[in-house]
Formats: structure tokens, C-alpha cells, sequence
């Protein structure tokens, strides 16, 4: 990272890998060259078709999968859209199974298919939430047509209990979503008894606009895409080949650097732990991803701690969401059986390669500042409610 920022929000998105940006200019370049469709049967057409069969098998080595079970799409949102709804509607025609689960814990992507699921008759029940944030697996229901969890919450950073959750599946398809565990995870789609897995780009190295489905052969899926029969019927249209080689490139990476950035990242959450001040502590003591640090704070205006920070080129997210200029409590922390005002004071720090040490100890000597600015508003806010809030 360049100069005085201080970079602590990887888990919306990381910089793009150098070994990442090689491979994706080294196929531009031979595209450029050599310009082909891979659907295209001449000489181009080969070596872009080359070049994407390449990168998929790198992917699919990495997710223990075969080259055919891997397809590349937009990112998660797509991934995870195409995972749960093309299942469901799939496994609805096959055996007449209409219950999804989802954990709620989960990233909106995979959480706001609610909607769609059941304007088309399906019975969505979730997979509710321990105190702790970690899905309570005795909510699994072994009669439903799909199960969809994510490795790591995006939000909370906790550890979701995958390999419980397919022990008690049944004969439910298993989805989960590995966008943020595959920095310190190893996941794998046969040794895991998974069924689909969703892999997003940019949250690994990989430029904005790529991503990855692996569906186990044989998985029920129904296209939300028909056309022209690319990636196995499943997501038609033109693949992005230099895409896919960059996505390779940096999830190759990922996987062989995976033992040494948890140790540095434990380091660094260490750090950030040693140097709160009063009052901000972790939200949950449950077993988290090294990457993220997700902490209560005094305040029910965590935007203005996240701007206060700014001021001091400190850069860090919110769990909750903020709409319109009006902060709401986060869903996830309500899940958890939080109060609002606890749902609402959250703040969320996430490492990734180019993490240092000196961006902890900027947070660490900023935050206290930014703390104070918050808790003037939440003074006011008494002030104006008498009291009352």
C-alpha cells in the first residue's frame, strides 16, 4: 500500500496480486496477437480456449475438484445466486423438494434470494444463529433441496461448523460460499461431501468481475441463463479468458502461501487486540478466521468512528448497513440475539497480503479519537430525546 493509508477493509475487497495482474496482461497480450473466441474453432479460438481450460484446472486443483466441475462466473453474487436458486429449482422438478436454508450468517448474496424463492413457492427457513454467531446445526433439515452456508462470515468473521453441517445434510445439496476462507482455508468439493462452491476474485487478488462456481458432476442445477451453451450450459456468454488466468494465477497463490499469511495475520490480530482501548472488545469468542476482527464499540454511530478514522488515512468498515445516511443495526448481530443498540455498534477490520504492523498501530492510535467524535453524538442524541432513546 502506498505512503500513510492504512489499509484494514481486505474483506470488501484486496488489491490486485502482482502474479495476478502478470497473467492477466500476459493474455491480453496473446489475444491480442492472436485475437479468438474460445468457443471458436480456428487457431485463436484454440489458444484462447487453451488458455481458459488451463486456468480452470489450476482452479479446480486448488478446490479439489476436476477441471469439467469448475465454471467461471461475474463473482460470488452471481455464484451464489446461480448455486441456490438454479438448485432449488432443479431439485423442486427432480424430487419435489421445496425447502432452502440458508445460514443467517450469510452474505446478503446468498441471503436476499429469499425473495425469488418464494415467489416461486419455495419454503425458505434459516439456518438461525447461536450466540456466538456459528449456525445452530440442528436446524439442518436433511428433507430440504438445498443447504447454503458460508466458510467464514464476511461480516463476524466466525468459523461456520461446514463439515457438521454436511454430517447432518442428509440428501440436501450443500452450498458454501469460500470468499473469505480461502486465504486460511483448504476447502475441497469431494473430500469435504460438498456439493457446489462458490469462489469470488476479487476478495482473493484477482481483478473485480471474475469468479468461480464448482459443481460436483451429477449436482441437480438449472440455468438462470440459457443462450449459448457456454461453461457446460450452465452461464452462457463469452467467457473472460485473460479474466480467468488471473484468477488462476492469484488463487494458485493463495493456496501456497496459505500456512505462512494465517501466521502473519495472527500476528497482527494480536497486535490490534493488545492496543484497544477501554470499552472495545471482540463481538464474539468463538473460533474466527485470522482475517477479520470484528469488535463492539461504545457508540451508535459506528459511520462516524469509520470517518473519524479516515481523517487519519485509516481505512475500516462497519458491520452494519447504512442507507440513505440512516445507520441501521446489523442483521447478523440481531441474529445473535444482540440488542439493537449493540447491533449497531460495530466495527469490522480485515487484513489481507499487504497488511503491516504499522497499519494496526495507526489504527490503534487513531481509534480512540474517533471513538470520542461518536460518543459527542450519542450525547446529542439523549440530549434531544430527553433522555429516552
Amino acid at each position: 500500500m502506498s505512503g500513510e493509508v492504512a489499509y484494514l477493509d481486505h474483506a470488501a475487497t484486496t488489491p490486485l496480486r502482482e502474479g495476478a495482474e502478470r497473467a492477466w496482461l500476459e493474455a491480453v497480450h496473446q489475444l491480442r496477437e492472436c485475437p479468438g473466441n474460445p468457443a471458436a474453432l480456428h487457431d485463436g479460438g484454440r489458444k484462447a480456449k487453451r488458455l481458459l481450460e488451463d486456468a480452470r484446472e489450476k482452479i479446480a486443483h486448488c478446490l479439489g475438484a476436476d477441471r469439467a466441475e469448475v465454471i467461471f462466473t461475474s463473482g460470488a453474487t452471481e455464484s451464489n445466486a446461480l448455486a441456490i436458486v438454479g438448485s432449488f429449482r432443479a431439485m423442486r422438478a427432480k424430487t419435489g423438494r421445496n425447502i432452502v436454508q440458508v445460514c443467517a450468517a450469510d452474505h446478503p448474496s446468498s441471503w436476499n434470494q429469499r425473495t425469488l424463492i418464494e415467489r416461486e413457492g419455495g419454503r425458505w427457513v434459516p439456518v438461525n444463529l447461536n450466540s456466538d454467531g456459528t449456525a445452530q446445526v440442528d436446524d439442518i433439515d436433511p428433507a430440504a433441496a438445498i443447504i447454503s452456508v458460508t466458510a467464514v462470515s464476511s461480516e463476524i468473521g466466525v468459523l461456520q461448523p461446514v463439515g457438521q453441517i454436511a454430517s447432518a445434510r442428509g440428501d440436501a445439496l450443500l452450498h458454501v460460499d469460500v470468499a473469505q476462507a480461502l486465504h486460511t482455508q483448504t476447502i475441497a468439493l469431494h473430500a469435504d461431501n460438498l456439493d457446489l462452491i462458490t469462489v469470488a476474485g476479487h476478495k482473493i487478488g484477482a481483478p473485480v468481475g471474475i469468479g468461480a462456481l464448482a459443481i460436483k458432476r451429477g449436482t441437480p442445477l438449472e440455468t438462470d441463463r440459457p443462450g449459448g451453451d457456454q461453461e457446460s450450459k450452465y452461464r452462457s456468454g463469452t467467457v473472460d479468458v485473460a479474466g480467468a488466468c488471473a484468477l488462476a494465477a492469484a488463487i494458485t497463490e493463495v493456496t501456497d502461501e496459505r500456512e505462512r499469511f494465517s501466521r502473519h495475520c495472527m500476528a497482527l490480530r494480536e497486535r490490534l487486540l493488545a492496543g484497544l482501548p477501554s470499552g472495545v472488545k471482540l463481538t464474539t469468542d468463538a473460533p474466527t478466521a485470522p482475517t477479520i476482527v470484528h469488535l463492539s464499540i461504545p457508540t451508535a454511530h459506528p459511520e462516524a468512528v469509520l470517518l473519524g478514522l479516515d481523517r487519519h488515512h485509516v481505512l475500516a468498515s462497519a458491520g452494519s448497513a447504512c442507507h440513505a445516511g440512516v445507520t441501521r443495526p446489523s442483521r447478523v448481530m440481531l441474529d445473535m440475539g444482540r440488542t439493537e443498540a449493540e447491533a449497531l455498534g460495530v466495527l469490522r477490520l480485515s487484513f489481507g497480503p499487504t497488511s503491516r504492523a504499522e497499519d494496526i498501530d495507526a489504527f490503534v492510535s487513531a481509534l480512540p479519537e474517533a471513538l470520542r467524535g461518536a460518543q459527542a453524538l450519542d450525547a446529542l442524541d439523549v440530549r434531544a430525546t430527553g433522555g429516552k432513546q
